[in-house]
């Protein structure tokens, strides 16, 4: 019972729109119908500004390490936490706030990584913030940082219940961004 509601609970704290929370309080609109349409970071970015986008952000970067750390807190095994980063980001992606549609998760993945594999997920990070500064090309640099995550993961001591659900967190995260966005530069080159 204990594993369910932290699982729960993991969904409902992924599932708080940030986007559309943090839009909607500084411009009164959906984020939803402005930019790309999608209620994510990089749309808040474009269609509102950086403050508006850190904000976002740094709250989605919250949910998924606040899920992970609800299932160490309660005692629950690394599978548990596991499991709790991946139903944020599930929660995320699929808010039942906005009828079960969402961003792409990265945000949210990160936190969930970050509080699972903490050196691991900076060093992929710097690595894709490096790209993407070099490169000028954010989907690239995002993309770049993901992927890095499993080359550092397999020569991390972490446990391999932490190794895989990370990586299928990122494969997850990857698809949807691939899925929904494509390979092509994002506006601006951003």
């Amino acid at each position: 019972m204990e594993v369910a509601a932290v699982l729960l609970a993991a969904y409902v704290l992924g599932a708080i729109p940030t986007s559309y929370v943090v839009v909607y309080a500084l411009t009164g609109r959906d984020v939803r119908s402005m930019g790309s349409g999608n209620p994510g970071t990089m749309n808040v970015l474009d269609s509102v500004g950086v403050r508006a986008a850190l904000i976002v952000a740094i709250g989605d970067i919250v949910k998924g390490m606040a899920a992970v750390t609800l299932a160490y807190a309660a005692g629950l095994s690394d599978t548990v936490a596991v499991l709790a980063g991946m139903t944020a980001v599930l929660g995320h992606d699929y808010s039942m706030f906005l009828r079960f549609d969402g961003g792409n998760g990265t945000a949210a993945a990160f936190g969930a990584l970050l509080a699972l594999l903490p050196r691991e997920t900076v060093l992929a990070a710097a690595l894709g913030f490096t790209v993407w500064g070099l490169s000028r090309q954010r989907r690239i640099g995002g993309l770049v940082g993901l992927a890095s995550f499993v080359p550092l993961w397999l020569m991390s001591p972490e446990p391999d219940v932490k190794i895989v659900g990370a990586t299928v967190i990122v494969g997850f995260t990857m698809l949807k961004i691939i899925r929904f966005e494509g390979f092509a530069p994002a506006r601006g080159g951003r």
